[in-house]
């Protein structure tokens, strides 16, 4: 029950900046490729993710086996990222469509 009211409060609050958040959980900005930017709030030392972009939330995401990365998916939507500090990228796309949605995210510090 904590989780989906700490999703449905980041989906109501998205826009600002700073939340009050349980030790667990790291909440990180990226700007992506156009200038989009998405909200996403690791929970549980980065087991899962919730992603908002364009007003929109996609979670829980759980962390997947993938080929290099960490990648997190609940089956419709996927949520890849790939480096650390200043390399760190990622990308959102679409599992029904195949559509990446966001891409070049890179984090905002």
């Amino acid at each position: 029950m904590r989780v989906w009211i700490l999703w449905v409060l980041l989906a109501s609050f998205a826009s600002f900046e700073s939340l009050a958040q349980p030790a667990d959980v790291v909440q990180r900005t990226y700007r992506c490729t156009g200038g989009v930017q998405i909200r996403a709030v690791y929970q549980n030392n980065f087991d899962r993710v919730g992603v908002v972009f364009n007003n929109q939330t996609y979670g829980p995401l759980f962390q997947v086996e993938a080929a290099s990365g960490v990648k997190y998916s609940d089956g419709r939507a996927s949520w890849w990222t790939k480096g650390s500090g200043a390399s760190e990228e990622a990308f959102l796309m679409s599992e029904r469509t195949g559509k990446i949605l966001a891409q070049g995210c890179k984090p905002v510090r």
